[in-house]
């Protein structure tokens, strides 16, 4: 019975869709309006394409889940039915402003009431209002119901949210299109045959009826496949609540609990935080699987459950790696630093085993594991620019090996990471040619120094708490005199070379500014830094910051090293 619902489609003018006597309901758990302006365009351009009168634009299908009642959950259209119940509103409005300015009042008053009778729907018998043949979701129907149906300017735009943004955004762009179409001498007529002559008879869609949500979400993801529309948010949360519809409890619970998460991890970011969840304890898939990995894994609605559970829980620990000063880490300023470092080395791929080793280990082994993570992050990403793609598979397979149990202590995790932990002679010929760029990469560079004036001074100097600023010893823009030790030609290359860096305070940064090199040669002496005013060269030259460079590549790969793996 089922199979030949799903076969019996019907092709269908949007005048059939909306005049037949049905209304028509955004499930609660469907995603916003999120069309934006090239979407605009795009349905804008096809129907001004629409040349004789026999011309049709195929809209594409709309999956429809049947309730028997006149009333039908939209498991997929809503975007492109939302925006064209938009086009018939400013069409509306536009009648509304000729009723305004007192033209044929009478025969323009009945255009309108009929279009809103076939397009929008009919008055409440009590408050004379509106009831709407389309119903939003939650999080958008009540600005569509209040406002744009009502023909009402918000109150305060700049606080809706952002998809309420869209969509009175989208009712101002077609309404400002239909404005500039018909101009100013624009008849009730008109207006009225363009509604529904040129756009609803001609804009055709292929309905789909099924009678059930299983059976809607496996039509609704054939519909998606190539994802063009559907990210893996979407695809997951419809897959999820479809094995929980059964059950208005059950799907209700799955809505709460799937919301927490979202909130937790921030919405943008969830499909990030999910592929390292799911990459903690599974095969590593990249992104473009995803999807298809969990769908073979989650197949009820306990083990949909149990998947909102582990998410819930994991979404916490995902959003405290993305903050140091998150309270999961307070009073942990261990910790709170090497968050820090692996935000400002922008690296990610830790990340599954960073969960895995919260979830498994004692908080004292996971900030060890954290450590492990952040010496890697700068050998490997910062110094070395390695191929990040085999160090997300390596942190993957450490991170699953430590679920499965094959790996239990910090000794065991080191020797798993060992292969993207670049030698020591490696680390050090690199860090010995590698340039920061202060102009772009301040922190960075401020970062460095800082490392390498704890490990000389032995006082804890802190890069983000520290006044200290960067000084550069052959100047960024050198005088003519500079010239006699480093040509034209050589000073781009030398400018910003670590070994041509120092920390100083502010004052004396500016006293230097851009004097020759004995004048900030004494200078430098003054200095609290240590490293600043044990600063002793007789001259200033290429040869000497590569020698000053090769003792700082020494220092560093005693700073950022793991003791159980280095060579």
């Amino acid at each position: 019975m089922l199979r030949h619902r799903l076969l019996d489609t019907n092709t269908l003018a949007l005048n059939d869709v909306f005049t037949n006597g049905r209304r028509y309901k955004v499930p609660e758990y469907q995603r916003d309006y999120s069309w934006k302006e090239e979407n605009w365009d795009d349905l804008w351009a096809d129907i001004m394409a629409l040349g004789p009168q026999k011309d049709v634009h195929y809209m594409g299908a709309i999956v429809l889940q049947d309730h028997t009642d006149k009333t039908f959950t939209i498991i997929d259209g809503q975007q492109r039915l939302a925006t064209l119940s938009l086009i018939a509103l400013a069409v509306i409005k536009r009648l509304q402003d000729l009723i305004d300015a007192e033209v044929d009042v009478e025969e323009n008053a009945e255009h309108k009431e009929e279009l809103i009778r076939l397009y929008v729907g009919g008055k409440d018998a009590v408050s004379l209002r509106y009831s709407n043949k389309l119903t939003l979701n939650e999080n958008n129907n009540s600005f569509y119901e209040s406002f744009l149906v009502q023909l009402r300017e918000p109150i305060n735009e700049h606080r809706l949210n952002s998809s309420n943004k869209l969509l009175l955004q989208a009712f101002l762009y077609f309404y400002a299109k239909i404005c500039d179409l018909f101009g100013p001498a624009a008849t009730g007529e008109q207006l009225a045959e363009f509604l529904q002559n040129h756009v609803s008879e001609r804009l055709i869609f292929i309905q789909i009826l099924v009678e059930d949500a299983v059976s809607a979400y496996t039509v609704f993801e054939t519909l998606n496949a190539r994802g063009v529309e559907l990210t893996v948010t979407d695809l997951l949360k419809n897959y999820l609540l479809s094995l929980c519809a059964q059950s208005e409890i059950d799907k209700q619970q799955a809505l709460q609990q799937w919301k927490r998460v979202i909130e937790i991890t921030d919405l943008k970011a969830f499909p990030k935080f999910l592929r390292y969840y799911w990459n903690s304890r599974n095969d590593f898939v990249r992104k473009d699987g995803l999807f298809k990995a969990l769908r073979n894994h989650v197949r009820t609605a306990e083990s949909s459950f149990s998947l909102l559970d582990k998410l819930e829980k994991n979404a916490a620990v995902y959003s405290a790696l993305e903050d140091p000063n998150d309270t999961l880490w307070a009073g942990n300023r261990e910790i709170r630093r090497r968050i820090t470092e692996l935000r400002l080395f922008g690296v990610t791929q830790p990340y599954p085993l960073l969960l895995l080793a919260f979830e498994k280990l004692s908080i004292g082994e996971f900030e060890t594991v954290l450590r492990f993570c952040a010496v890697i992050g700068f050998r490997y990403n910062v110094i070395g620019g390695l191929n990040p793609n085999k160090q997300e598979e390596v942190f993957n397979d450490a991170a699953r090996k430590l679920y499965y149990g094959t790996i239990t202590s910090t000794n065991q995790i080191a020797q798993a990471l060992k292969d993207i932990y670049p030698r020591d002679d490696d680390f050090a010929h690199n860090f010995t040619n590698k340039e920061v760029n202060t102009r772009r990469n301040k922190k960075l560079a401020r970062y460095i120094l800082y490392a390498l004036e704890t490990q000389v001074s032995g006082m804890d100097r802190n890069f983000e708490e520290e006044t200290g600023t960067i000084e550069h010893i052959l100047p960024e823009n050198p005088p003519v005199e500079w010239e006699s030790s480093f040509s034209q030609e050589l000073q781009p290359s030398y400018i910003y070379r670590i070994g041509n860096l120092a920390l100083l305070e502010t004052g004396k940064n500016s006293e230097c500014q851009d004097r020759g090199f004995d004048e900030k040669q004494a200078v430098y002496q003054t200095s609290c830094y240590s490293m600043t005013n044990s600063f002793d060269y007789p001259e200033w030259t290429p040869t000497q910051v590569n020698s000053r460079q090769r003792e700082l590549a020494r220092l560093a790969t005693s700073i950022w090293r793991i003791a159980q793996i280095s060579s």
